[in-house]
């Protein structure tokens, strides 16, 4: 019988020499954040709750027409408007929380008027688009994905929401851009949701 392959053995690095190196990793990325050049203004549409079935998808359309259709390295914020009763609309949410057929994403806990910050990263093996992140957030997601699912459980409350999008440019060419625009898209994306504390949504250091 034939001897098979031994297989790849990953050399975990000392503990010692963790913290420097975590350090070091943390500054290079701050080194290309400094540097990066600010996103492009992708637009920012007004919906109201009681109709967001029906409109989400002109809005989604609108944010989304302009050359890149994919939308690529995008952050985007959803806030309430001033019709908006924060506390009514936490109750729907944790309502909406006890169905089984809907993954709704992290409570943090928080009375707020953003709703929700995120990002859109596509990769070799992850096609997301901000197209699709939307319509998961504003209508329905998959059941196997977090996200508002807004149009599923808002459609009583009074007021409606905000969204806002950007889009950074491309960050160098090839893999290694790749690699780089999504870190500095992160990294901005965790600063943004500690600066305006969502309601809604995981925070923390992801790049």
């Amino acid at each position: 019988m034939a001897s098979k392959d031994k297989a790849t053995v990953t050399i975990i690095p000392d503990v010692e020499s963790w913290a420097k190196a975590a350090a070091s990793n943390l500054c290079n990325v701050a080194e290309k954040v400094a540097v990066a050049p600010a996103p492009k203004v992708l637009g920012e549409e007004r919906l109201r709750f009681s109709v967001l079935r029906e409109t989400a998808e002109t809005s989604i359309a609108r944010l989304t027409a302009k050359e890149g259709i994919d939308r690529d390295r995008c952050l985007y914020v959803i806030t309430l408007d001033d019709a908006v009763d924060p506390e009514a609309l936490k109750s729907a949410f944790c309502d909406a929380k006890k169905r089984d057929d809907l993954k709704l994403p992290q409570d943090n806990q928080l009375i707020s008027d953003v709703l929700y910050v995120g990002s859109s990263c596509a990769t070799k093996n992850r096609k997301r688009t901000l197209r699709s992140r939307l319509r998961q957030h504003l209508i329905r997601s998959d059941k196997g994905t977090y996200a508002l699912s807004l149009a599923e459980w808002t459609s009583k409350l009074s007021g409606g929401i905000i969204v806002k999008g950007w889009q950074y440019p491309y960050i160098g060419e090839g893999p290694e851009g790749e690699v780089s625009g999504r870190k500095i898209v992160l990294a901005v994306e965790d600063w943004l949701a500690a600066e305006t504390r969502p309601m809604f949504g995981r925070r923390g250091s992801r790049n």
